[in-house]
């Protein structure tokens, strides 16, 4: 069986002496792709000795860490999932005002940087928080895997949400009303009907959330404190006491699990359907529930909203604070510093635009050929281009660092390696976008260009690349939003000329100049609001949107 594949592959490959464009096109996105993804990878686990690796359970620090990045990995996943559960449920399936308001609180950390709850909670509840001091008047230690867990929590159930209300938009209430008519009671229905329903959306949404917290890098380094995770560990090792080998074991070590979690959650929302299909669409509403449900989970969404806008409210307010604690007078003084610092603002408008337009533009060939050409190595395309969804951004810098660092290829300290490490990084988001595309692309129109005498080329560029234009667009500004607010890609591979403005934001943050820190940040989240605003209007004249 083996062997008789192995032929078909061969045989399709042969097709390509027909298409030399083709083949050369395909050639260089395989050699690239693997000189930029999986050779910093085997750099970054070959760079340590098996002496170094043993170290992960001979040191009890590192040991330690190990088991609380999965000890927070689990909790931080599951309270993630049960907020976005609830906020889907009652988004999708209850009659409730303030949805809109809702659904704007599931966007704001999406397109904030991801330590940005942290400064927050050190704003409201830190030593010279507005809640512990002037409203409580208490003095309490915000720092560990408490405070970790708050934030971890706020920051990413967005990325789970997002999974879990496709999934419950989509599902059909036919079967839940036919239940009820049957006798069910509500507790039944739930349970036998409506949740295996959205099971694997809820599966899908968690191993979003638990992806995102194991690689997680800002929040940890911020209000972590002495609560060591691998990410920081590693961190450390590298920028504190220069040990290369044994920042790239630890990283090496948190490849395992994201690598894990990134097969699993492929294998599980991949290959399913979330769609019941019941015959005709209904216009039926939701099946009312009770009146004490519906009311507590809008209480409780409220929550989280007057929560989440809290700390986004105090970020805003600190920006034009004079000293945060002590003077609460206004200022435009932090603002100043910013404008100070204006080559960090634009490196990072800078590295996020040209790496996220390198992305979009490279995955539009790649995912054209694995979902239209048949050539048999699909599925390692497909492999490669994904690939750096499963590696965590402290890893994948760290690999740029130490692959990079050396002939024959030397980009240390240049704007080159930034600009390359965000574009594979954000590969996944924009290949992603152009495969969804291209599958509701019919082929007919191809078929009628080919059949006209338009060569594979011409009918690339003149056919299928316009109906792209929406797939481009929204992988572009979603790689843009990721990039402009990145910090562990890049925490490893900046240097004085190519730092931007969340390496800026982290290091006044622990140097506690809070009001430039937060200036900082709303200037990040007011250009990543601009250019998402900008983007769904365009998208909008052509029914599109873009995926937020």
């Amino acid at each position: 069986m083996i062997l008789a594949a192995a032929k078909d592959t061969w045989a399709e490959i042969k097709r390509l002496k027909n298409e030399p464009y083709m083949a050369l096109i395909m050639l260089a996105i395989i050699l690239i792709t693997v000189y930029f993804v999986v050779w910093p990878i085997i750099k970054v686990i070959s760079f340590p000795q098996w002496s170094d690796y043993t170290n992960l359970f001979t040191n009890s620090r590192w040991f330690n860490a190990a088991l609380n990045s999965l000890f927070m990995t689990v909790i931080s996943t599951i309270s993630c999932t049960v907020v976005a559960f609830i906020f889907a449920y009652a988004i999708t399936r209850l009659d409730i005002p303030l949805k809109g308001l809702f659904r704007f609180i599931t966007l704001l950390p999406v397109v904030s940087p991801p330590f940005i709850v942290a400064l927050s909670y050190i704003l409201l509840f830190g030593r010279q928080g507005i809640i512990s001091k002037h409203v409580l008047h208490v003095n309490f230690d915000i720092y560990g895997w408490h405070g970790l867990w708050l934030v971890q929590t706020i920051t990413f159930f967005p990325y789970a949400y997002a999974v879990i209300n496709g999934v419950l938009k989509a599902s059909s209430i036919n079967l839940e009303y036919a239940a009820y008519n049957l006798g069910a009671t509500r507790w039944q229905v739930f349970k036998d009907v409506f949740f295996p329903l959205c099971r694997p959306g809820v599966a899908g949404g968690a191993l979003i959330a638990a992806m995102n917290v194991l690689a997680d890098f800002g929040n940890p380094m911020i209000i972590g404190g002495n609560y060591t995770l691998l990410p920081t560990e590693a961190y450390m090792q590298m920028a504190g006491l220069f040990d290369l080998p044994s920042a790239a074991m630890l990283s090496t070590a948190l490849l395992v699990p994201a690598l894990g979690l990134f097969i699993l959650n492929r294998n599980w929302v991949g290959k399913r359907s979330y769609i019941t299909v019941t015959g005709k669409e209904t216009s039926l509403e939701p099946y009312p529930v009770p009146f004490y449900i519906k009311w507590g989970l809008f209480g409780f969404c409220l929550f989280v909203t007057a929560v989440v806008l809290s700390v986004y409210g105090v970020l805003f307010y600190g920006a034009f604070t004079k000293t945060w604690g002590f003077d609460w007078s206004l200022t435009l003084k932090n603002m100043s510093y910013v404008w100070d610092k204006g080559t960090e603002i634009y490196n990072s408008i800078k590295f996020a635009l040209i790496s996220s337009l390198l992305a979009a533009f490279f995955s539009i060939p790649l995912a054209y050929i694995v979902q239209r050409k048949q050539v048999g190595i699909n599925r390692l395309l497909d492999f490669l281009a994904i690939l750096p969804g499963a590696v965590p951004g402290v890893f994948l810098g760290l690999g740029f660092a130490i692959a990079f660092n050396e002939k024959p290829l030397v980009l240390t300290g240049t704007s080159s390696i930034m600009i390359l490490a965000l574009m594979f990084w954000n590969l996944p988001t924009c290949y992603s976008a152009s495969l969804a595309g291209l599958q509701q692309i019919g082929t007919s129109l191809e078929e009628a260009s080919l059949n006209m005498g338009a060569g594979n080329l011409r009918t690339f560029k003149n056919v299928l690349l316009p109906l792209l234009r929406g797939p481009f667009l929204s992988g572009l500004v979603l790689s843009f939003l990721r990039s402009v607010t990145c910090l562990s890609v890049i925490i490893f591979i900046y240097s004085a000329k190519t730092s931007v403005g969340t390496i800026s934001i982290l290091g006044l943050v622990q140097n506690g100049a809070w009001g430039n820190a937060s200036a900082f940040t709303v200037v990040l989240i007011s250009i990543a609001f601009a250019v998402l605003g900008i983007a769904r209007l365009f998208l909008k004249e052509q029914g599109k949107s873009i995926g937020l």
